[in-house]
């Protein structure tokens, strides 16, 4: 080997060096090696996962070795990322296998961590244009990864924004919709009949009110439901809300997940890790001063847009008893407010 592949090998080595020390790496261990928390709401993985960019919302496979997130720019372009748990730790972020150019959100993972699940802009299918709303897609999982993502058809999709889709342990997918008018974000719940989702219907008035309802999270069971909304009394913005489910198949009203978990700001994007134990969810709440204490140079303003805290979405997570402790007796009454309805 003459000097000059010599020497080419050594840069090329240095490069694949430089960006191996840039890339982020999480710690070995469950939930990307993080410290857990307690009923105080933490940061999950600052300079990983929460990075001062606009996280919007995050999910694990049930088996605990898959983490998926969202992020979106300032111009609104958004992609998905999927990271891995392996022996020697956890995979960098890495773009969504089935990813698309116009945008992929809301993910989330069947209990059974076969089928994956997002809304998307991409061109429904026959076309060729981007969508002028969300669509929910699916994937289904394969040996090499995940497949292509298909269309989940006219029953659940509409000609408006739709948002969020969970499932549950029997397949049952909840939603939100601006399909009652812009801006009008109500829940939705629609069953797999024969393998093809039935028409959707709105949920009853303990979860959906003349304000926006959005965002939900459903248990496996189908026993718990955590929502984003902006309706009056909350803390300002969106805040969390939880509803459970009785025996005779009606949501309790909703209760606000209170002040240790929403905050002036908006939240949204709640999912329980699939062991129950900790509560995701994204906020706007800034938690840099706004007064420093000196000038800042150049240096600090793009430090301070590069990290946590600094008013655009940050994941956060927080133990799940804070949301468990709501939950009412067996002999409480159930709210009057199933499936279907008005509000």
């Amino acid at each position: 080997m003459n000097q000059k592949r010599i020497l080419i090998l050594i840069l090329v080595l240095s490069a694949c060096s430089l960006i191996a020390k840039n890339e982020p790496r999480p710690p070995a261990g469950p939930y990307l090696g993080q410290k857990t928390p307690g009923l105080t709401p933490e940061v999950f993985a600052p300079g990983i996962v929460s990075t001062g960019l606009d996280e919007l919302n995050a999910f694990f496979s049930p088996d605990g070795r898959e983490f998926y997130f969202c992020v979106r720019n300032i111009q609104g372009a958004s992609s998905i990322f999927q990271m891995k748990r392996k022996r020697d730790g956890w995979s960098p972020p890495r773009l969504l296998s089935c990813a698309s150019r116009f945008g992929d959100i809301d993910v989330s993972i069947s209990p059974s961590g076969n089928t994956l699940l997002f809304s998307s802009l991409r061109p429904r299918p026959g076309g060729t244009e981007a969508s002028q709303d969300n669509d929910f897609w699916m994937a289904t999982r394969r040996k090499d990864g995940w497949g292509e993502a298909v269309h989940l058809g006219p029953a659940v999709n509409s000609s408006s924004h739709d948002y969020y889709p969970v499932m549950t342990g029997s397949g049952v997918l909840y939603f939100s919709s601006q399909r009652e008018g812009p801006g009008a974000n109500d829940i939705f719940r629609s069953e797999a009949i024969g393998g093809v989702y039935a028409a959707a219907v709105k949920l009853g008035d303990a979860v959906n009110t003349s304000d926006r309802e959005f965002d939900p999270y459903v248990s496996p069971a189908e026993d718990l439901l955590i929502f984003a909304s902006n309706r009056p009394g909350g803390m300002g913005g969106s805040d969390l809300y939880a509803c459970f489910r009785g025996a005779d198949g009606s949501w309790t009203a909703a209760v606000n997940l209170g002040a240790a978990v929403n905050s002036p700001g908006p939240e949204f994007a709640p999912a329980l890790t699939p062991d129950g134990k900790y509560l995701f969810f994204t906020s706007y709440r800034i938690q840099q001063d706004p007064a420093p204490g000196a000038p800042v140079d150049l240096a600090g303003f793009v430090k301070a847009h590069n990290l946590p805290g600094n008013g655009l979405g940050d994941i956060y997570w927080v133990s799940a008893d804070i949301v468990q402790h709501l939950r009412p007796s067996r002999t409480a009454p159930a709210h009057d407010g199933g499936e279907g309805e008005k509000r």
